[in-house]
């Protein structure tokens, strides 16, 4: 059985298939489609053929340094007496090796309240993410309390509210400009003495470069492990359309907020997808969940092999 075969397998038994094959379309035809063509044609795998797989790479967003690790390996295993399919399935298995395993994703632990906060810079998709992480949980049958830590804007963390209702849990969020550590301060107190079992907390989006604001974020952190026990799983949330740029954002946000993984949101709408080759090499932590429509189920647990699947997939 083929490499692609193996994966093909793999993809099919998925109960997400379906999500990952429309939700990724636009990353196969721009970025996918892109690096399949440089194999096609009988290449001569000389240096110039790898200049011109470096730049599709890093026009994929896949960052210079991962590219060129990629290419490394590649450069290891891949000849000239292979065939053009053999070949590009040994790319493929260049990339699943240089990602490794799927990163660990958010475990809940029975008896007590688990605590989860969520991260990032405006418009990454937080507050959407809060709601879908809320539902997927509730789906699962525990209690979740979610909290709009927002209170900078206007009806900063009513969105998130509005979602709360809609999903069917709890909600507490602040005022305008109320200190937003008071308002996790009151939500833990709340969810512990209600018995809840998952407390999902939102954050105001802030820009990386801004100091003043990334140490109340920490502040933030350090009032609710302080007030809840434990942050059990702290989310950095980015835009896959962001490229690069995202990695830059989620660098600046790890040392302030201890970040265990990331989440790639809006993926559906993005040509290209290969940040997400580069989030362990760049942050030395892992994709956990991508965004792959708007739908609330739309949010799906983080699949490497789904993934390199789908972007290198030759059948469609």
């Amino acid at each position: 059985m083929s490499f692609f075969d193996q994966l093909k397998n793999k993809f099919q038994k998925k109960d997400d298939k379906e999500l990952y094959t429309t939700g990724l379309n636009k990353s196969k035809e721009g970025f996918g489609d892109k690096l399949k063509s440089l194999f096609m044609g009988k290449p001569k795998y000389d240096d110039g053929w790898y200049d011109h797989l470096l730049a599709v790479l890093i026009q994929g967003d896949v960052s210079l340094k991962s590219a060129q690790k990629i290419i490394k390996n590649l450069k290891k295993q891949i000849n000239k007496s292979m065939s053009e399919t053999e070949a590009f399935e040994t790319f493929a298995a260049v990339l699943l090796d240089h990602y490794g395993e799927s990163g660990q994703d958010f475990v809940y632990e029975a008896g007590r309240l688990n605590v989860i906060m969520l991260v990032g810079v405006n418009g990454s998709g937080k507050t959407t993410t809060s709601a879908k992480l809320a539902k997927r949980y509730k789906d699962q049958g525990h209690k979740v309390l979610l909290v709009g830590g927002d209170t900078f804007r206007a009806a900063g963390s009513s969105q998130l509210g509005v979602w709360a209702d809609e999903i069917g849990v709890e909600f507490i969020g602040g005022k305008e400009k109320q200190d937003p550590a008071s308002v996790y301060v009151d939500a833990a107190r709340y969810a512990k003495e209600h018995d809840f079992d998952i407390m999902i907390c939102d954050s105001a989006g802030r820009l990386q470069n801004k100091t003043n604001l990334m140490n109340e974020l920490e502040k933030m952190r350090r009032v609710l492990e302080r007030e809840a026990g434990v942050i059990d799983h702290t989310y950095c949330v980015i835009d896959g359309n962001t490229g690069q740029n995202g990695l830059v954002q989620a660098k600046s946000f790890q040392d302030v907020a201890k970040i265990d993984s990331i989440i790639v949101t809006k993926l559906d709408g993005s040509p290209k997808g290969g940040v997400i080759l580069s989030i362990k090499d760049e942050l030395g932590i892992k994709v956990s969940n991508i965004g792959l429509g708007e739908k609330m189920d739309d949010l799906r647990p983080f699949d490497i092999s789904a993934f390199v699947y789908r972007l290198v997939n030759h059948d469609d």
